[in-house]
């Protein structure tokens, strides 16, 4: 099942809509990763979430 970037978001407990307007300053991934206090790797992945799949894209829920 793969969740919302919503949830995922919340779950590391990085604010959503400064997520998003982070990728839409064309923030780095370290800038973010900084701001948010989690990884690189984690900012990388939620753009990843972001570009694939959009921002509530859940599958696997009835």
């Amino acid at each position: 099942m793969r969740e919302s970037l919503v949830d995922k978001t919340h779950e590391m407990g990085v604010d959503f809509d400064k997520f998003i307007a982070g990728v839409a300053a064309d923030k780095s991934d370290m800038e973010m990763a900084q701001e948010f206090g989690v990884s690189e790797k984690t900012i990388q992945h939620f753009k990843n979430h972001f570009f694939r799949y959009g921002i509530n894209d859940v599958q696997g829920q009835d």
